[in-house]
């Protein structure tokens, strides 16, 4: 409902005998810059509208009411007989309010500023990298231990190993040891001396019988401990011939083996 405000409006006749005060008196009670209406209606234009219809508002007081409605509900009410629509913003200007301002145009940054953000995305760029190489070093760090770890255990199972690999050989040579035949007297005719070169220079020699096994000749050998059993093979020079461990069950006698001394070297294979 549009908001109007009703002021009273005081009517006073005026006959030709009254009296002056009374003129006076109807003059002091009505506002300046408000006319007195005349018996006779004024003329209508465009912009004038009934007084008795809005109580008897003068067209500012209208145009007043209207704006502030506008402003407060955008639009004009019908029926009021006022042209021209004011919008919210156009009111608002009008009365000293001014609406939010249109966004400035799109300016490029100062070099100063363009500096900054170069100089910011640079120790960006540092402190990512120089987490990278931290990570890379962590990693390495790692890895090394872990090959280090590996390595540790490759040795510690490489040393057991072999000192499991000695203790089984130091019992086959124990072994070797017990089952070893007593060596035969000097005087004895089957008896037969074996002088074996070692890879060294140095010479091992025993006798024999000659119905003993070539196995007999190579356990001794194995005993002292110079080489690796089943890791050589013995050799006659002349006439040359190799004495293998596939021939260790056969007897001397049957390997020709059967002088009184024998002279052998040993050779690695």
């Amino acid at each position: 409902m549009p908001l109007v405000r009703n002021r009273s409006t005081r009517h006073v006749s005026l006959s030709s005998t009254g009296s002056g005060k009374d003129a006076e008196l109807i003059e002091s009670s009505t506002p300046a810059g408000t006319t007195v209406p005349e018996s006779s209606s004024p003329p209508h234009n465009d912009n004038s509208f009934p007084s008795d219809e809005w109580g008897g508002m003068s067209s500012v007081e209208h145009d007043e009411a209207v704006m502030l409605e506008a402003a407060m509900f955008g639009g004009i009410p019908e029926g009021s007989g006022y042209r021209r629509a004011y919008a919210p913003h156009e009111f608002m200007q009008n009365r000293g309010f001014h609406p939010r301002p249109a966004p400035l145009a799109y300016r490029p940054p100062s070099p100063s500023l363009e500096a900054q953000r170069v100089i910011r995305e640079q120790q960006d760029d540092e402190y990512l990298a120089s987490l990278e190489a931290d990570r890379e070093k962590e990693l390495k760090a790692i890895a090394e231990a872990e090959a280090a770890r590996e390595e540790e255990k490759r040795r510690a199972e490489e040393s057991q190993r072999k000192l499991q690999e000695e203790q089984e050989l130091e019992a086959q040579l124990a072994a070797k040891e017990v089952s070893l035949p007593p060596e035969p007297s000097s005087d004895d005719d089957n008896a037969v001396n074996l002088m074996v070169k070692m890879p060294d220079g140095s010479r091992r020699g025993r006798r024999f019988l000659r119905s003993h096994k070539l196995q007999s000749l190579f356990d001794f050998i194995d005993i002292g401990r110079q080489v690796k059993p089943s890791s050589y093979r013995l050799v006659r020079p002349y006439p040359r011939r190799a004495f293998g461990v596939e021939e260790s069950a056969v007897t001397l006698d049957e390997l020709g083996l059967t002088n009184k001394q024998e002279a052998l070297f040993l050779e690695l294979v």
